[in-house]
């Protein structure tokens, strides 16, 4: 059975480019034996675009815009994944209640996309304006999750979706077990992903978000790493074995 491999993007393993090519060529060597996913808060477009400038290898599924997208061979777009997340979800209905909070700043259009709306927080604003924004539109009916990043970004979604649901839309499409996943995260709206009951990787640079809630929870099967970025996600690999540890580490420290 293939492993299958979850790494956020942005915040996790991308900044560092001889990183990325350290942990690209370590995962040339088991390539045939996972399956690899990227996923992120990004458009497909943005995502494409990325991919090719950082150089990362092709992923076999892209999981787009905080987990409301899912891209076969990073391509086809997952039609029976995009009708589950379609259901009850009223974007019109959304924007319109969105509208009455003048804390939240709408992302420029190039950020938006049919299943996703993001927002910017007003820096002077409470946090107190996210729950706020979630009880109105549990009040309205509107079957939505809003997620907060980055001590700023705001993204409200369908209730049926986030990075963590897409992942294990992901693993029942590749009948995949929880003991055959791993994540890779570093952002705030990466925390779905570590609720699955999968070994997790939580890169050293992660956002606030995640890392309180790693504190918080401390679950036992999330390694949180010593090291950042791509060279945090090898240095995890290593801890839970799916890579070897290389004979020139033990007398030379990693470099990021």
């Amino acid at each position: 059975m293939k492993l299958v491999l979850v790494i956020e993007l942005d915040n996790t393993l991308v900044g560092n480019n001889r990183a990325i090519a350290a942990l690209n060529q370590r995962l040339k060597g088991i390539r045939k034996q996972i399956y690899l996913v990227y996923v992120t808060g990004r458009s497909y477009a943005s995502s494409r675009r990325l991919i090719a400038q950082a150089k990362l290898l092709k992923p076999d599924y892209l999981i787009t815009s905080v987990g409301t997208e899912i891209y076969q061979q990073g391509v086809l777009l997952d039609k029976d994944w995009q009708n589950q997340v379609s259901q009850d979800w009223n974007k019109d209905a959304v924007w319109a209640i969105a509208s009455y909070f003048s804390a939240l700043i709408p992302q420029p259009d190039s950020k938006q996309t049919s299943w996703k709306l993001s927002f910017y927080l007003d820096m002077s604003a409470p946090l107190e304006v996210i729950h706020d924004l979630q009880d109105l539109l549990n009040f309205t009916g509107l079957q939505t999750q809003v997620i907060f990043s980055n001590g700023r970004d705001v993204d409200i979604i369908p209730k049926n979706s986030n990075k963590g649901k897409a992942t294990a839309y992901l693993q029942q499409l590749l009948q995949a077990q929880s003991d055959a996943t791993i994540v890779c995260g570093g952002s705030g709206n990466d925390i779905s992903l570590f609720q699955l009951s999968s070994a997790g990787i939580i890169v050293s640079d992660a956002q606030t978000e995640l890392l309180a809630w790693y504190y918080k929870t401390h679950y036992p099967w999330h390694y949180l790493t010593h090291y950042p970025g791509a060279t945090g996600i090898l240095e995890g690999l290593i801890y839970f074995n799916i890579l070897p540890f290389p004979n020139r580490w033990q007398s030379q420290p990693i470099s990021n």
